[in-house]
């Protein structure tokens, strides 16, 4: 069992070396972040309920012209690792000027990380990602999900890496998941 933990806590450190390496080579051809590291914010449960209704026509709208925005779909195709993200804007151009500025909007309301997409094999799914509370001996993500279907929420209750998990379904099929792991 303890070997199984390492190999996972290998994989995760491996992907977040390959997800910056992809960051730097972006960053590298002139794009800029969004948000700069240090606006990002972690949202307690309550506040992102908060933040949700407050925000509720920009963040449908946001997830809907992400998902069907056929040239994000082939960025994350050729990623091959079964997401992609906007966190800078080098992804400016797939989208139309005012899609863009929905995607710039919810930045400056929301404060995440980054906007994801994410297939893995499975249907479609869209979250935003905000930053992390650092606990005594573990970290806590409260991320915003939208998953197409109960059958995708039941996908990510068993293949979670976080040793606990709750999630608080906020409107239809935005959830909020609060995870915490042992990094």
């Amino acid at each position: 069992m303890k070997k199984w933990k390492v190999a996972i806590v290998s994989a995760l450190v491996l992907g977040i070396a390959v997800i910056a390496t992809f960051v730097a080579i972006d960053l590298s051809f002139g794009s800029k972040f969004i948000l700069s590291s240090k606006d990002v914010e972690y949202h307690t449960k309550e506040e992102l309920v908060e933040l949700y209704w407050q925000n509720q026509d920009l963040l449908n709208s946001v997830k809907d012209s992400i998902l069907s925005n056929k040239a994000f779909l082939q960025v994350l195709i050729n990623q091959k690792d079964g997401d992609a993200g906007i966190l800078t804007d080098s992804h400016k151009d797939l989208f139309s000027e005012r899609e863009w500025s929905d995607i710039i909007s919810v930045f400056e309301k929301l404060h995440p990380y980054m906007l994801m997409m994410e297939r893995k094999g499975r249907p479609l799914k869209f979250y935003i990602n905000f930053a992390h509370q650092k606990l005594d001996s573990s970290s806590k993500a409260t991320t915003l999900y939208w998953f197409p279907s109960e059958t995708e929420l039941e996908y990510h209750r068993e293949h979670t890496l976080a040793d606990r998990v709750e999630y608080t379904q906020i409107d239809g099929n935005w959830y909020i998941v609060e995870e915490t792991f042992p990094w």
